[in-house]
């Protein structure tokens, strides 16, 4: 088996560690560049969880499976926290967040149905993101309207117990009009890979 993003052979090198224990698509090396920080947060009064803090290296894998198309690379990102994840997550129904329509066309796959599908489990994608400016493009005044940006389906139906779903978080706005658009009545956590330490939602309700 060879590592995902360098191509090295995993299991087959002078590491007896790597050979006899590691359980992974990414290499040791590959692996340790990640920074794990297992990030507890709350947006508007809902508690969230990530796994990783954004940095380089994840960037670079998070670009090369989203705007570059490996789709080879989509379950690199939970792999190493699936057991942990499901029993976190376990009898809720992962919700994920939106693309826009030209943006689904462009790359041709919902990259979050591929990065969540290791898990094993029920997924819905209920919500709908109107065309506009990129994010990554967008200032933090103007993040703030994307809210006005998502909307439900016509024909949604959310379940009782929900996990809200995303690959990254920089100022939650994207988050937050997903919660706008939710009865509070609903059992709600949130989820999202990773975090941007600058932004992220912070230890505090926003």
């Amino acid at each position: 088996m060879r590592c995902l993003m360098c191509g090295s052979a995993i299991g087959g090198s002078a590491d007896l560690c790597e050979t006899l224990f590691w359980d992974d698509l990414l290499c040791r090396k590959c692996r340790k560049q990640w920074t794990a920080d297992r990030h507890r947060f709350r947006i508007s009064g809902v508690r969230g969880y990530s796994s990783y803090l954004y940095n380089q290296a994840f960037s670079k894998c998070l670009i090369q499976y989203k705007e570059l198309g490996d789709e080879a690379l989509a379950d690199v990102f939970l792999f190493r926290e699936r057991k942990r994840l499901r029993h976190l997550f376990r009898g809720r129904t992962l919700v994920l967040m939106p693309s826009t329509a030209e943006k689904l066309q462009e790359r041709g796959f919902s990259h979050l149905q591929l990065m969540f599908g290791c898990l094993g489990m029920n997924m819905t994608e209920p919500f709908v993101k109107l065309p506009g400016t990129e994010q990554k493009r967008l200032g933090a005044v103007q993040r703030k309207q994307i809210m006005q940006r998502i909307r439900l389906k016509e024909d949604a139906e959310i379940p009782d117990r929900i996990v809200l779903c995303d690959d990254l978080i920089t100022t939650g706005s994207t988050l937050r009009s997903a919660l706008n658009c939710l009865s509070r009545d609903i059992d709600m956590m949130i989820y999202a890979c990773a975090y941007v330490p600058e932004h992220g939602s912070g230890h505090q309700p926003p």
